[in-house]
C-alpha cells in the first residue's frame, strides 16, 4: 500500500502550510466571487473575514488531523455549536459547499482527497441549517 493512503488528510494537504492556503482560497472564493456573497455578507454581519481566516486555519487543522489548535483555544470543536449564533438556511449552506466545491478545483489534490473533502462537507454543512 503507498505510504500516502495512511497519511492524514493534513498530511495529504502539506501540512500547516497546505490548510493556510487551502482557507485563504477558501475566503478569496467567498470574498471575489457572487457564489460567496451571502457567505460573505454572514461574516461581514460577524467577527469579519480575517477573523474567520484565523479561525477556520484552527478549525481545519483540527478537523483534518492536525493540531487541534480550534479545539485547545475554544475547548471544544462542535461545528454546530460554533454556527449556533448564525442563521443558516439552505442558500447560505449552498453557497458555502459552492465555494468549497470552487476552491478544491482551483487546488492541485488528487481527485480521491477532493472527493472526501466534499463527501465529508457535505453532510456537515447540511447540519447547520437552522432556519
Amino acid at each position: 500500500m503507498p505510504a500516502q493512503q495512511h497519511a492524514s488528510i493534513y498530511q495529504q494537504m502539506g501540512g500547516a502550510e497546505g490548510v493556510r492556503t487551502f482557507v485563504e482560497t477558501f475566503c478569496q472564493t467567498i470574498e471575489t466571487t457572487e457564489v460567496g456573497r451571502p457567505v460573505l455578507l454572514l461574516h461581514l454581519r460577524g467577527h469579519g473575514m480575517a477573523h474567520a481566516r484565523m479561525e477556520q486555519f484552527n478549525f481545519f487543522s483540527g478537523l483534518f488531523g492536525g493540531p487541534r489548535l480550534y479545539a485547545e483555544k475554544w475547548g471544544h470543536s462542535n461545528v454546530r455549536q460554533i454556527h449556533a449564533h448564525v442563521q443558516l438556511g439552505e442558500a447560505e449552506v449552498t453557497a458555502w459547499l459552492s465555494c468549497m466545491a470552487i476552491t478544491l478545483d482551483k487546488l492541485d489534490y488528487p481527485a480521491a482527497l477532493k472527493q472526501q473533502l466534499m463527501d465529508n462537507f457535505t453532510p456537515m454543512a447540511r447540519l447547520l441549517i437552522n432556519q
